[in-house]
């Protein structure tokens, strides 16, 4: 691939902007950077790569520049004048110096495109705006197509001049007969992080309104804000915008799938239907039998609730006799318990008193068997005396014996003779 890298100097900008140049034929294409707002930055992302084929072929050459980005869109606290006046001074470069440079260049009759991606998409589409003369068409990928979103408070005119959905709603009838001829292409993701997805939708509103044809793409909720789905898209339409009509025939053919998988959709759900028919007729049929059935279970069932019903009341009677004779029992059992507690109560005032009497006795056996004891004493006492006695019956018996023969001794014994020492009886 050829490969040629320029340095133009802006008179408007009063600074230099470097340019890539990726292949020497077909037709021209600038490219605006993003991000890093340098000319290399869709090398550096992978999306020349991505592009070989139709730089290779000879059906493109493009014309990728650097940008001012980072001293007017992104510059959010320097002074509103300098950042319009940054703004302004980078499309007077992109359309004096480097217009010029690519058209001295191009061998190419046709007009150049313009294509940027995020930050790039805006550039692209304010200058295909600007000056729709200059250029034959644009692809603007996820960008975001109002200047309020970049400028806190109250925009000026100057400010207005660079807002593609205000541009749109100021454009002249040469203008916009311009833009009507010429391939115009706006793509985005509807990912969260596709933040500018709404200003594609007012710009989509604007041109309508204005009655430009322009092609509005929306992808899946999955195509998210970056250089993988960037890629993706550039490939798939930068092709269409090199054909006369290529953009109607992606629409075309897009409404063409679309109609093909309604078709196929719409077959498929007949199919769907036509078997949920049968398989709701057959459910039908069982359904009849079913009712069938059900119906003579209900009788028999009925029948059997009637038979319930007569048993439930016999024994409905036979329980309401039972429950008389439970309150008669009851009542009778009330009564008993009354009796019951007063001969309870008459136990229990007896139990008092043999308790009482118990401890009478008690008391009554302690002195019995005190008094037993004392007569126990006594009896012995008085068998120890009479034993005594008898003791002394005999000894006095014996003393009495003793004195009887000692007096009849003493009867033969002379008076007058001394008398014999007396023997002291023994006790």
């Amino acid at each position: 691939m050829y490969v040629a890298d320029v340095t133009l100097t802006s008179a408007s900008a009063e600074k230099d902007f470097d340019v890539v140049v990726y292949g020497d034929a077909g037709r021209p294409v600038i490219v605006f950077p993003e991000g890093d707002a340098s000319c290399t930055s869709w090398e550096n992302h992978g999306m020349i790569e991505r592009l070989s084929d139709l730089v290779g072929e000879g059906r493109v050459q493009l014309f990728a520049t650097d940008s001012a980005d980072d001293e007017g869109w992104y510059f959010r606290t320097a002074d509103q004048g300098y950042r319009v006046g940054s703004v302004g001074s980078y499309f007077a470069y992109v359309e004096g110096e480097l217009h010029d440079y690519v058209s001295a260049v191009s061998s190419a009759d046709e007009l150049p495109l313009l294509v940027g991606v995020g930050m790039g998409a805006m550039n692209a589409a304010v200058e295909m705006l600007r000056r729709p003369d200059l250029y034959g068409g644009l692809l603007a990928v996820s960008g975001t197509y109002d200047v309020r979103a970049f400028v806190d408070g109250d925009l000026d005119e100057g400010w207005l001049s660079f807002s593609p959905v205000d541009i749109v709603a100021s454009l002249g009838d040469e203008a916009m007969a311009e833009l009507a001829g010429k391939p115009l292409a706006f793509v985005c993701g509807t990912h969260g992080s596709e933040t500018g997805a709404d200003t594609q939708r007012a710009l989509e509103g604007a041109l309508a309104a204005c009655r430009i044809p322009a092609t509005f793409e929306y992808w899946g909720t999955d195509v998210s804000h970056d250089w993988r789905w960037w890629r993706e898209e550039v490939a798939q339409l930068l092709p269409c915008l090199l054909e006369p009509g290529g953009l109607e025939e992606r629409a075309l053919a897009a409404r063409l799938a679309r109609a093909r998988g309604a078709a196929e959709r719409t077959a498929d759900t007949a199919e769907q239907l036509q078997d949920a028919l049968a398989d709701a007729r057959r459910a039908l049929a069982e359904a009849r039998e079913a009712e069938e059935a059900a119906k003579g279970r209900l009788s028999r069932e009925e029948a059997s609730v009637r038979s319930r019903r007569t048993e439930e009341e016999r024994l409905g009677a036979i329980a309401q006799e039972a429950w008389a004779r439970r309150d008669e029992a009851a009542e009778a059992l009330a009564r008993a318990i009354e009796s019951g507690n007063a001969a309870q109560a008459k136990v229990d005032a007896a139990s008092q008193e043999r308790a009482k009497a118990e401890w009478i006795a008690g008391e009554a056996r302690a002195a019995l068997a005190d008094a037993r004891g004392r007569t126990r004493d006594l009896e012995a006492r008085v068998e120890e005396a009479e034993k005594a006695c008898e003791g002394a019956s005999v000894d006095a018996a014996q003393a009495a014996e003793a004195l009887a023969a000692v007096q009849e001794g003493a009867k033969g014994v002379d008076r007058g003779a001394p008398k014999a020492a007396e023997e002291r009886p023994k006790a």
